[in-house]
C-alpha cells in the first residue's frame, strides 16, 4: 500500500488520540488541496499492509485510527485489507477521509464492504471556496456519515467544533496536521 506516513497521536483529525495514516494517490486534484505532495503515487512507499497493521498494533492508548491522503479508496483492495487488520486488532473507531462522494463508494462492491467496517466517512471534493472553517470537512459540500452508532455524539460534537492545527517534527520536516482553516 502506498502511504507517505504514519503520525500518532493526533487530535486534530477525529475524537481523541488517533492514529492518523497518509495514503498516496489521488485522482482528485482538488484546487488549494493541503496535500498536494500526496497526489501522484511514489513506487518507494509502496508499504505491505501487514507491516502498517503491525505499526498499529503496537500503539497503545489511541482512541481510533483516521486515514486519509492522497485518497484511501484510490487504493481500494489495499485499503480492505487494511481496515480489516484494524479491527482483528480490536480497534472499530476508523474514519476514513475520501474525494469521492459516498453514492459512487456505494456502487463499488470493495468500497461497500470497507463502508461496512469504519464508524465514519467525510466524502466529497475538497472545494476551497466553500471551506467554512468548521469541524471535521474541509469544506460544505463535504458530508459526514457515521456508520457505528456508539460514535456518534463524539463526531456529533468534533463535527462542529472549532478546528485545531497540531505541529510534528517529521522526517526532519515540520508537518502541520488538521483541517486548514480558509485563511490557510
Amino acid at each position: 500500500m502506498y502511504i507517505d506516513r504514519i503520525i500518532c497521536p493526533v487530535k486534530t483529525l477525529g475524537p481523541g488520540n488517533r492514529l492518523t495514516v497518509w495514503t498516496i494517490g489521488c485522482p482528485h486534484h482538488c484546487k488549494n488541496c493541503s496535500n498536494p505532495e500526496l497526489w501522484a503515487k511514489d513506487t518507494q512507499k509502496d508499504i505491505p499492509v501487514s507491516d502498517v497493521a503491525k505499526i498499529i498494533k503496537k500503539q497503545k492508548g489511541i482512541d481510533g485510527i483516521t486515514i486519509t491522503g492522497g485518497d484511501p479508496f484510490y487504493q481500494s483492495a489495499e485499503l480492505l485489507e487494511l481496515v480489516k487488520e484494524i479491527r482483528l486488532a480490536g480497534i472499530d473507531d476508523i474514519l476514513i477521509y475520501t474525494g469521492y462522494i459516498y453514492e459512487q463508494l456505494a456502487k463499488d462492491k470493495i468500497a461497500k464492504e470497507i463502508i461496512g467496517n469504519i464508524a465514519a466517512l467525510v466524502d466529497g471534493p475538497y472545494i476551497s471556496e466553500l471551506n467554512d472553517n468548521i469541524g471535521l470537512r474541509g469544506s460544505s459540500n463535504q458530508r459526514l456519515f457515521i456508520f457505528n452508532k456508539n460514535y456518534e455524539k463524539k463526531y456529533k460534537y468534533f463535527e462542529n467544533a472549532k478546528r485545531q492545527r497540531q505541529n510534528f517534527n517529521y522526517n526532519g520536516h515540520v508537518i502541520s496536521v488538521g483541517i486548514p482553516n480558509k485563511v490557510d
